[in-house]
This record gives structure tokens, sequence and C-alpha cells, in this order.
């Protein structure tokens, strides 16, 4: 399998890549959206690149840093659902955002690197994707994609009603904390790949398109997984014809796509009869 992976080009492993990218983020990211915890995702990506930057400062691998770091992560937002003291969510998910941030920069300091290593943090190099990357993500999206089936139930429940969820038994606290895990797993294995932008870009756009045109949650699912799969072939089209970051590329059309839904959507109800 190996073997055949690196005999393809490598902007169909570019596309192959980000499309993965794409198909991990667009369902967890409509639950991100929809339970308001976008700078959850912002500060877990942010605790990945540090894990990346640890990693090269420890010289382990870059995934095996990134889940290091995601796994502190994912506990300390666990423990936030039930915290005594009630400090403002907001204010604990900012400073684990800079605390993470600082951390990758200090790493990056005492880490030998290039200036060009910080850049690759923040912006992945996704035309330099190796087999071994494909196949990490693909084994990660088939587990996030059981797991999310198994338990589509109690995730939904937990998230959007969870007094009726304690009231019927479910523990509330772990299902919260298995939907982090596979946030973190996902934004973990494809962080050193897509870089931090990139993926924190796909956590919120598409689904934010897909709710634009939708709120039937069927789909919007699959606005959503549309959206960043068209992202994804529009982005690397761009670079590759314009000589253009490929990463900004693809972030660049999926804000198209978000605005094109904004105006469509306006359009839709100045015409639509009341």
């Amino acid at each position: 399998m190996l073997n055949f992976i690196d005999t393809l080009d490598f902007t169909v492993l570019a596309v192959i890549a980000a499309s993965l990218v794409a198909l991990m983020t667009s369902y967890l990211g409509v639950l991100v959206v929809l339970r308001r915890i976008a700078f959850v995702g912002a500060t877990l990506a942010q605790l990945a690149t540090a894990g990346i930057a640890m990693a090269g400062l420890l010289e382990i691998p870059c995934n095996l840093g990134a889940i290091i770091m995601m796994l502190l992560g994912v506990g300390y937002f666990a423990q936030q659902e039930n915290n005594r003291y009630r400090l403002p969510s907001e204010g604990m998910i900012g400073a684990a955002y800079v605390a993470a941030g600082a951390m990758a920069v200090l790493f990056m300091a005492l880490a030998p690197h290039t200036d060009s290593d910080m850049l690759a943090l923040l912006f992945g190099n996704i035309l330099a994707v190796s087999a071994q990357d494909i196949l990490l993500m693909a084994s990660a999206l088939v587990l996030i994609t059981v797991v999310n089936i198994l338990f589509y139930k109690q995730f939904m429940l937990t998230a959007f009603d969870p007094m009726m969820a304690q009231a019927i038994g479910y523990k509330v606290k772990f299902w919260n904390w298995l939907f982090y895990i596979t946030l973190g797993l996902a934004i973990a294995v494809a962080i050193h790949t897509a870089g931090v932008l990139l993926v924190f870009s796909m956590l919120v756009l598409p689904p934010l398109t897909a709710l634009t045109l939708s709120r039937r949650w069927g789909l919007v699912w699959i606005y959503s997984t549309v959206s960043s799969l068209a992202a994804v072939a529009g982005g690397v089209w761009l670079s590759i014809q314009k000589d253009l970051p490929t990463a900004a590329s693809i972030i660049a059309v999926s804000c198209s796509l978000f605005i094109i839904a904004l105006i469509y959507k306006k359009v839709i109800s100045m015409i639509k009869p009341n």
C-alpha cells in the first residue's frame, strides 16, 4: 500500500491529504460550531502545534508530540465542564490558547530549526505529504467515523440537551470527553501536514457555509462536506496555476464559498414572498 501511494504524483497526494483533512473536520466542525466551542478547536490546534515544536526539541515523532499535547488539552477542557470555581469559560480557553502559543514559540526557539519551520507549523507543507501521513490520516478518519456513528445519539443529546441526557442516565462528562478526544485526534494527525490555520479554517468555514444554506441536520452535514472538498479542489488548482501557497489558497476558496452562501441566502430572502 505504501509503495503504491509513493508512486502517485505529489499533487495527487496533496489533494488526497487535504481531502482527508476536510472529511475529518467537516462533520466535527458542525458540532464545534453548534456547540459554540470554535475557540476550543483553535486552542487544540495551537496545542498540537506546540506538540510538534516540542517533538522537534525532544527529537520524537511529530505526530506523537501533537497527540501528547492534544491529550493534555482534552483533559483540561473536559475538566472545565465541572469547574466549581465558575471561572468564565472564555477566559479559560483564552488562557490555554496563549499558553499553547507561547510554548510553541519557546520550543521552536530552543530546538534546532530554520526560519521556514515556524511557517510550516502555521501553514503546513501539504505538497510534501508522505505515504505514512496519508495512511495515518485515513486510519484516524475511519476511527473517528466509526465512533461518531456508534455514539451519534449520545453526542447529540449531551451536546444540545445535557440536562435531559443526565436525567435519562447518560454520563455527560464522559461523552463530552470522548467528543473532545475525537476532535483532538483529528486535529493532532492533520496539523503536521495541513498546518494550524488550514485545520482551524476547515473546522469553521465549511460548517458555517452549510448552516447558512440549511438548518436540516442531514443537509448541513452534506453541504459541509461538499464545501470542504470543493475548497480543497479549488485551492489546490489555484495554488498550482498561480504558484501560490496551497493552504492559504484552500482557505481563500473556503472563505469565498462562505461569502457566496451568505449572498445567496440574502438574495433568496429578498425575493422569497413572506
